[in-house]
This record gives C-alpha cells, structure tokens and sequence, in this order.
C-alpha cells in the first residue's frame, strides 16, 4: 500500500514530478512545455465493477431523452434536406445508418478511453449548409467535400491549434453563444403549450411534482416521470400516430465514390469547418469544462477529421461533439459517473442506425410537442448554467453582443448569414472583437496568474508561527526537506490542500496511501487520526493540514502562500475555516446518505444542507468578482476553497452549487487550469 514515485532534478534540487504512480500520467514543471496530439486520459478511471456499482436511472433517463432529441428533429432536417436535394431513398437511409452507427461507435470508444460523456453525432447547422448545395451539385461532388473538411479537421487537431484557439476563447463569450442557441428549445417547450396542452401539462406537472421531493428524485430522475406522463397522454390522445406503413427493417449502407470539384470545395469547405469546430465542438467543449470535466479538444477534433473521412464516403455529413446531446448526458448525477450515460446514449445510436428506416418512422410518429417539452425541461439547468456563467463574471460586453447575434435565428425575418456562415459564428466573432475592444483589462486579468508565476518577482515573506520558523531555521536542511513523506488512507480535501502547496512550493515528496493510525497502540504520532499525517524523516511529524502548511511555509517561503499582513492572514483564516467546515459537513452527510432509510434523520439532514448552502452564499458573497480569495495573489485560501469544492463535487454531487453560484463557477474552471491544482485534483 505504500507505492509512490519521486524524482528530483539533479541541478535545482526540487520535484519535476511527485505524483502516485497509480493515479495517471504526471506533468512537466512550470516552465517546461509539452505536447501531446492525443491528450492522455487519467488513470484514475472507474473500473468495470466501480461502475456497475454506480450506474443509475438517470443514466438511461438522459439518455433516451438525447437520443429521443437525435433521432426526431435532426432525422427530420436529414429527410427534408435530402428529398429536397434530389436524394433517393436508399442514400438517405445510408446517410442516417453511418451517421448513428459512425457516432454512436466513436462515441462508445472514447467516452470509454477519457470516462468522459463524449458523444458523436454529425453536424446539424452542416446538414442545413448542404441543403442548398445539393440543388448545385451532384452528391459525389458533396462527398467530396466531406473529405477535404475531415482533412482540414485532422491537421488543426494534430497540430493543436483548435485546442490553442479554445484556450484563448474567453469561457463567457463561448457559453453566450451555447445561451443563445440553446434558448430556442426554452422556447420550444413554451410552444408545446400551444401545440399540445394536454401532453405539455401532463409532462410539466410530473417533473416538478418530482422535483419537490430531492429524496424522490435522487432515485427516480424527474425527466424519467415527465417521459412517462407525456407518453401516456399522447397514446390516451391518439397523438401518437404512423402516418406510413413499415416495410424495411435494416438500413443497408451506401457507398459513393468521391470527387472533387474546385467550386463546391470554395463554397462549402470553409462553412462546413467552423459548423463543426465552432459552433458543435465548441459547445460541447464548453458545456463539459463548466460541468467540470476536461474534454480532450485535440482527439475530439481528430475524431471529428477521422470520422468524416470515414463516415463521408456512405453519405453522412461531417463528424462532430453533439452540443445538446452532451449537455443532457452531463446535466445530472455525479460527474465521475457521467460516462455512462454515453455508453448508454452509444448503443441506442448504434441500435437506432442499423433499424434506421423502422425507428425512423416510429420517431416520426411522436408528437413534436411531445420532444420539445421534455427538451426543454431537460436543458432548464444547462441553460441557467450557461446564463450564469456568461454574465457574472469577466467579459459580459462580449458575452452579450455574442448572444444576441446568437439568437437572430429565433426571430422570423432576420438572417445573419454572412459568406453562408450562421449566426452563432459571427456571434463568437463580434463578441471576440468587441472584448478586445472595450474590456482588454479582462483580456490582462486572465494572463495574470501566468505572469506572476513565471515574470513577479515575489517577496520572502516572515513565517506564520515563531515556533515553528525556529524549529525550521535550526533543522531545515536538505535532508531534511528531501524527506518529506504525506501520508493519507485516501486523497481528502485536507490531503488535497497539502499535494497542492508542496507543489506550489517545488518540494519533493512521497505520498504513501496507508492508514495513519491503528487503534489501541496508545501513544500515536496521529491519535487523533486525522488525515493527512506529514513525515519529515523518521522522527518527526505534523497533522492537521494548517500546522502542516504552517510548517511548509516556514522550511520553503517561496513562493509565499500567506501574506504579509496581518490583516489579510487572518482573511485567510477565515477562508479555511469555511473550507474546512464545508467539508466536514459533506463527509457526514455521504456517511448519513448511506445509513438505512429509517435510520436517516431528516430534521438533521436539513439542517446540515442548510449549513452548506448558507455556507455557499458566505462564501460567494465574499469572492465577489475578484481574482483570488484575499489580495492580489494566490494563497492558502484559493488551495482550501479549490480542494473544498472539487471534494463537494465528488462526494455530494446533488449540490448544484455550480447553478447557483456563477463566480464561484468562472473561479473554480480558472483555478483548475492552475498547475499544481490540475496535477493534484486531475490526480486522484
């Protein structure tokens, strides 16, 4: 149980890497670059058993209703596009066959490699594109295009500019975007009033009643109930109707010889591209990073370049991250767990393709109003989500010129189709410009933390406890700070707090996962077996992580991770204090979770989520719009609340704190593009 790695670099004498050999690939010290076309997954992932054990309702829920959104609305345009285009029966069947069976296969694939929910489909606003192309030119000749874009795609996602590119994106410009587009099924599910009453009542009631009661819809998704509720009505109603008889049963693939031609190349390439990578995978990318996963931009793309070359040549248009699809599979749940939705979503496609022309007919046959409400009342949260986290923080001029070129294409009459290029890209583009232009001290603040860990030159700063700076001064040698052993049953947001200042402060370590105490031994280093334990040689250690900090900041004061006054050290007291609390309260409400039901005490569980949420808003309220917890630089505080809310998100995902609190949120995705953060939280 004490495996672990180490490796020290000869000339400086401080850690390139210390990370637990179990827990994934570790990454290069500051100031090192590195690059990789394939971004590596974590090898801390679910293992086949972990995620038998975690797989739940919701799981399937969100994925039948994102499959039940891919197989109706998008197979509809295909249809209507395609007959439209001259195409024939056969190829429209082997454009839906690959197009399900290509992304449901990609998504199975990689959905599995990152644990992610990736899911693949083609691009809609392409499929919109080809429309008017098809009346110009013959098919093979759009095939052909296909193949020049999966090209395209391929060289932008090997040489990572795609990833660069969504690096530099401001977060708020691009969620504006994903506001603005996915509003319109806000409003779709309004309509649905007006289309079908019954059907939209019946759904609406059903998931809120569910929603009242978070025991009830812990176990039993509201989305699930509202499914069944409009079912019914819509079977009682007679709205579920087939309008033809179902004769073929499997789709039969279509094979069609490319060709190349230098006008249908000039006029599509360019649009097809940014549909994919700027408008599908941006979406997609940005809902799954404000969710709090780290989506790989570079395979993503290279998938997408791949599977057009693949799936191009049997009629399907190019390969893409499906935005509102990922929105629904990440939008409830634990997110470690998230995946499995993916898998589920996956093998509906896969199903969904190879009967294309049976299930096309039966989702033809559910009312409109039916998919719209129950989309709608799926994107509710991600649609709050992306409000929030485009306009309580940094660059909301940009954010808001983004969104409303984004939503011209919800008003009759208004076209901004520029070059044949939609609303939702030139959104991107003048929000971009329109920061640049009015809020470049954004622009300048998000290059801060870079700049003063690589430029500042930063100040020794007096340790926090005469103490244990003397204990330091006289003990504090080399050997000894190559000695360093962190001690932990399992990573805790207390262990967290200590991985991340060690890396801060470049000091060699070991991290032993083991037990720190035994009952009964009597006198202990650790009685009272609080974690981590941090070991300096064999006679000498500290628990509780802020003596352990405390002593870190004195053997190694640079960087400084407490400030100088005294005012500011004990605001970051107080941050820690909350922090440390928060946690705690988590721990026994997980411990409380897993009690037998009518062990459970309900009066006491209240009160601790009410301690929690209180705690949240403190907690918000004090952060405000600023940069960091307490003054103009990373500390202490910004490693406890950090480490606070990743273990929040871990153990009690069924508080949707990321909803409710927008800074918080743009604060937290800052905070995990840190280094020592990323290593340590991306860890374990």
């Amino acid at each position: 149980m004490g495996t672990y790695c180490n490796r020290i670099d000869a000339a400086e004498g401080v850690p390139l890497r210390s990370t637990v050999l179990r827990t994934g690939a570790s990454r290069p010290a500051r100031g090192h670059t590195e690059y990789s076309m394939f971004e590596s997954p974590t090898r801390d992932r679910p293992g086949p058993i972990d995620t038998l054990l975690n797989l739940r309702g919701y799981h399937l829920v969100n994925a039948v209703v994102a499959f039940l959104f891919a197989s109706t609305g998008p197979v509809a345009l295909i249809l209507t596009v395609g007959i439209k285009g001259g195409l024939n029966a056969e190829d429209i069947a082997s454009w839906i066959f690959i197009g399900f069976v290509g992304g449901g296969t990609l998504t199975l694939i990689i959905s599995h490699v990152y644990r992610q929910p990736l899911a693949f489909g083609w691009t809609i606003s392409g499929t919109a594109i080809i429309g008017p192309a098809l009346m110009k030119y013959p098919f093979p000749e759009i095939v052909g295009t296909y193949m020049v874009t999966g090209a395209l795609m391929l060289l932008l996602g090997m040489t990572g500019s795609f990833k660069r590119l969504m690096n530099v994106t401001p977060v708020p410009i691009v969620m504006a975007m994903v506001a603005g587009v996915f509003l319109k099924f806000g409003v779709l599910a309004v309509d649905a009033f007006d289309k079908a009453l019954w059907i939209a009542v019946a759904a609406t009631g059903a998931f809120f009643v569910c929603s009242f009661s978070p025991r009830v819809a812990r176990f039993v998704p509201p989305v699930l109930i509202a499914l069944v509720a409009g079912a019914v009505v819509a079977v009682q109603t007679g709205q579920f109707q087939l309008t033809e008889p179902i004769t073929d049963w499997l789709a039969q693939p279509k094979f069609f010889e490319p060709r190349f031609s230098e006008a249908s190349l000039i006029e599509l390439v360019l649009p097809l591209a940014i549909s994919v990578l700027a408008l599908q995978n941006a979406q997609g990318i940005a809902i799954l990073r404000v969710e709090g996963h780290q989506p790989p931009s570079n395979t993503i793309t290279i998938a997408s370049g791949l599977g057009s070359f693949v799936f191009g040549v049997y009629g399907s248009v190019n390969t893409c991250l499906t935005g509102p699809v990922n929105a629904i599979l990440a939008a409830h749940g634990e997110r470690r767990y998230h995946f499995i939705g993916a898998y589920f979503w996956g093998l509906l496609a896969i199903a969904f393709g190879l009967t294309a022309p049976f299930v096309t007919r039966i989702a033809l046959a559910v009312p409109e109003a039916f998919i719209y409400i129950l989309g709608g009342l799926a994107m509710l949260g991600v649609l709050r989500q992306a409000f929030v986290a485009s306009f309580s923080g940094r660059f909301t001029m940009g954010a808001l010129v983004t969104f409303v070129i984004t939503i011209t294409d919800l008003i009759p009459g208004i076209n901004v189709n520029m070059l044949g290029i939609g609303a939702p890209f030139w959104g991107l583009v003048f929000g971009f410009a329109t920061s640049l232009l009015i809020e470049r001290h954004d622009f300048k603040a998000e290059k801060k933390p870079a700049a003063e860990a690589e430029e500042e030159e930063i100040k020794a700063l007096p340790p926090p406890s005469d103490a244990i700076a003397a204990e330091a001064v006289a003990h504090a040698h080399d050997d000894e700070i190559r000695s360093l052993t962190v001690i932990s049953p399992s990573p805790s947001p207390h262990t967290y707090r200590v991985l991340i200042a060690l890396k801060e402060k470049r000091l060699p370590y070991r991290f032993i996962e083991d037990m720190t105490w035994q009952a009964g031994q009597g006198v202990s280093e650790n009685p009272l077996s609080r974690n981590p334990l941090l070991k300096v040689g064999e006679r000498k250690s500290f628990v509780d992580p802020r003596v352990i900090l405390d002593y870190l900041e004195a053997i190694r004061p640079d960087p400084p991770l407490m400030p100088v006054g005294r005012d500011e050290a004990f605001e970051v007291g107080r941050w820690e204090v909350l922090a440390e609390g928060v946690s705690g309260i988590v721990i026994d409400l997980y411990i409380e979770s897993a009690r037998p039901f009518p062990f459970e005490s309900e009066e006491w569980v209240r009160r601790q989520q009410t301690r929690v949420l209180d705690s949240l808003a403190t907690l918000a309220d004090m952060l405000g719009d600023r940069e960091y917890c307490v003054g103009d630089r990373f500390t202490r505080a910004d490693i406890a609340l950090a480490a606070m809310l990743d273990h929040l998100d871990l153990q009690f995902p069924t508080f949707d704190w990321r909803r409710a609190y927008g800074n918080l949120t743009l604060y937290f995705s800052r905070m995990r593009d840190r280094p020592s953060i990323r290593e340590v939280l991306g860890s374990y």
